[in-house]
């Protein structure tokens, strides 16, 4: 029995997408489109195109070498990839050759107090051959997306550790960014790319992506002995990520009232999505770019450009709305889904922050969501636009600047200790685990 049905073709046990269109597409056969594939699409490049505190994904920038320059690069340009992980060749700026405020809408950004304020006449640096690692170290965070927030040049000044200051920058380091460095505490759910494709610049034996991982590791471990820090110490450090370590490993839980429901529609509660994921069941959570944002068994992946609106919950598996394209497939039909299989889903509200993750049975109805409990009072208070902390009224205490942004809105610390400071529909975010000291606040949905 055949069954035309919602732009789906059901045979047998099994449903089939057929001639899927994006959502502002004719219903005519004549004038029906394509789904739109990464090949299909311009990506966002610049901040100023993007929406407001919206994740740019990475790209790579490739330029002329600056007047006085040169790059043995087949093309005569020098390539870089613009992201948090990524760089440029390691004689050079990375600030010359890509945009760091690109790089800022990827991870958050805030100024912050060095772990020490050097000395200037610190004696070490009358050795050269020390002097000479530490200048080698500084030219190789240069070099990197790191030096977007840990430099003076960045919007609000260096957050917290910083190449640029007088004496040894090493001092700014705090000892859980030294055990970062060394490799010795855990970042990996932060992303890297092969060394291959970054220039030599390698971040999977060491934290601090390095053209020699070796020598790197030597010199931080000099500088924990010198403070009197241990390798046991420095492992004990907790992984780096904050909540995109805690999504990393966070095992799925049952989908109530989410997934992609027997007529093909894809639901999910809690809001907007700019990225969707549907996987087979037992795959990694998805993760950040460049080396974990497509985790094996992922079988569709949908994505919303930056400089378009998110997603609401409702339309039909393989097709792309308005804003949207499919990133896997890379350039072919999305798969059929086999009724009876159990799938992992996952919608996400930009990178690093999931709206679902869960698991379904494809076939199944999808039924309801438990009903949420009453949210907390709220105040105007929350939500207002700031530029800082002494702009925002009570109960808010805290202005929230995204990345890229000279102006902010009003929220609450101390959510982890609390959470019903947050108002109904405001999640918890932590800043602790990306910079020791920082506080949890609420965000917006």
């Amino acid at each position: 029995m055949y069954l035309h049905r919602m732009g789906w073709l059901v045979v047998g046990i099994g449903i089939f997408p057929i001639a899927a269109c994006s959502d502002d597409a004719s219903t005519s056969p004549s004038d029906a489109r394509t789904v739109r594939y990464r090949v299909d699409i311009t990506p966002v490049t610049r901040v100023e195109d993007a929406k407001s505190g919206v994740f740019i994904p990475p790209f790579v920038d490739c330029r002329a070498p600056l007047e006085g320059s040169s790059t043995a690069a087949p093309n005569g340009q020098v390539c870089t990839n613009v992201a948090i992980s990524g760089a440029t060749e390691p004689d050079k700026a990375f600030e010359s050759y890509a945009s760091c405020d690109v790089v800022r809408t990827q991870r958050p950004y805030w100024p912050a107090p060095p772990a020490k304020t050097p000395d200037p006449s610190d004696p070490r640096l009358a050795n050269a051959a020390y002097a000479s690692e530490v200048a080698w170290a500084k030219s190789q965070v240069a070099a990197t997306g790191c030096v977007c927030c840990h430099d003076k040049t960045a919007p609000s000044g260096a957050s917290q550790w910083d190449i640029s200051v007088a004496g040894n920058w090493l001092d700014t380091v705090s000892n859980g960014g030294l055990a970062l460095f060394a490799g010795l505490a855990d970042s990996s759910v932060l992303g890297a790319y092969p060394s291959i494709d970054n220039h030599g610049f390698d971040r999977t034996s060491v934290g601090l992506p390095s053209t020699d991982p070796d020598r790197l590791k030597k010199l931080i471990l000099a500088e924990m002995a010198y403070r009197g820090m241990t390798e046991e110490q420095a492992r004990a450090v907790p992984p780096f990520g904050g909540p995109i370590y805690d999504n990393a490993v966070r095992p799925p839980v049952a989908c109530s009232g989410q997934g992609i429901d027997p007529e093909g529609r894809v639901v999910f509660r809690g809001g907007k999505a700019r990225y969707v994921y549907l996987l087979e069941a037992g795959s990694k959570n998805p993760g950040v770019p460049p080396n974990l944002d497509r985790p094996g068994g992922t079988v569709w992946r949908l994505d919303v450009l930056p400089n378009a609106e998110p997603l609401e919950s409702g339309f039909q598996y393989a097709t792309t709305p308005s804003g949207s394209f499919q990133d896997v497939p890379a350039s072919s039909p999305a798969p059929a889904l086999h009724p009876g299989k159990t799938y992992q889903f996952a919608a996400i509200r930009d990178i690093g922050v999931p709206i679902t993750n869960c698991l379904f049975v494809f076939g199944n109805p999808l039924g309801e969501p438990p009903t949420p409990p009453p949210p907390p009072p709220t105040s105007d208070a929350f939500g207002a636009p700031c530029t800082d902390n002494t702009g925002c009224s009570a109960p808010t205490d805290y202005c929230a600047v995204m990345p890229g942004q000279p102006a902010g809105y009003c929220t609450k610390k101390g959510c982890n200790d609390d959470p019903t400071v947050c108002p109904g529909g405001w999640s918890c975010f932590d800043l602790s685990r990306f910079d020791p000291g920082a506080p949890s606040i609420c965000v917006k949905p």
